[in-house]
């Protein structure tokens, strides 16, 4: 992005009515659409973006991470309207990102296998799925697509009401696995879409069968109580060429917070 580009994302925030209504999608069903989440102009300049980034050492060429290193106007699409009221909402006033990445699914390089990104809550073994757990919405992964992605192009696939379940799938949940009788659905959307769901679902990538990519800025947003995911780990330091550009809301996706019970 150069000095003359100037991005537009949507500010305006949703309604009291609209929030509660995704908020209960997600706490029920644990993913959500949410349609037109990025101008069309701001879609055109990601869909370049993702198309030119060079890949992240010790990453695979389809998740290139750490995407706010690359420019600000990655940090900036952290703020887009809708999605961070929502998320607020969901996940609390003092939320961060764990995860900036760019998705580049080409046929042959999807993520097929069923899973949950993470267990916050794990079902022992000797409960069995009759007993009812809460909804786990502690990480929402949020992807905002920039190319249309039909059935044919490997959309990503969820189970609903999997975030319940507190366990990975199993052989005897079927193939593809189903949750208290509810099977997998597609997520097929629109360039712009914006596709939300708790990473404690059972989710995959369905096969893309076509010679076209599927594109997606994903960015991962948590409580504040879970870890950033920031290759190397131990010693990450984001650059202060970035972090002197944001603003403090900005700096607070990112990871910086008032000091707390631990420090």
């Amino acid at each position: 992005m150069t000095s003359d580009d100037t991005l537009l994302f949507h500010t305006e925030a949703p309604t009291a009515a609209e929030l509660s209504d995704w908020e209960s999608q997600l706490r029920d069903s644990g993913y959500l659409i949410i349609p037109g989440a990025l101008p069309a102009a701001t879609v055109e300049h990601f869909l370049r973006r993702a198309e030119s980034l060079a890949d992240t050492y010790g990453y695979p060429e389809n998740s290139p991470t750490r995407m706010f290193e690359r420019g600000m106007d990655f940090v900036e699409l952290l703020e887009n309207e809708p999605v961070i009221s929502l998320l607020e909402r969901m996940l609390g006033p003092q939320l961060h990102i764990i995860a900036e990445q760019v998705h580049r699914m080409r046929a042959g390089t999807e993520v097929l296998h069923w899973h949950a990104d993470e267990l916050y809550l794990q079902r022992p073994e000797d409960v069995g799925d009759e007993v009812e757990y809460p909804p786990i919405i502690n990480v929402l992964n949020c992807h905002y697509y920039v190319v249309d992605v039909p059935e044919e192009m490997g959309p990503t696939q969820v189970v609903p009401g999997s975030h319940r379940a507190c366990r990975q799938p199993r052989p005897e949940d079927g193939d593809p696995p189903e949750w208290q009788g509810e099977a997998p659905v597609s997520l097929t959307c629109a360039a712009g879409d914006c596709v939300i769901y708790s990473n404690h679902c059972w989710h995959r990538g369905a096969p893309n069968t076509t010679d076209r990519t599927r594109l997606a800025t994903v960015a991962g947003y948590s409580r504040r109580f879970v870890a950033q995911r920031f290759w190397p780990f131990l010693n990450y330091h984001l650059s202060r060429d970035i972090l002197d550009q944001c603003t403090p809301r900005q700096r607070q996706l990112l990871g910086e917070h008032p000091r707390g019970p631990y420090g």
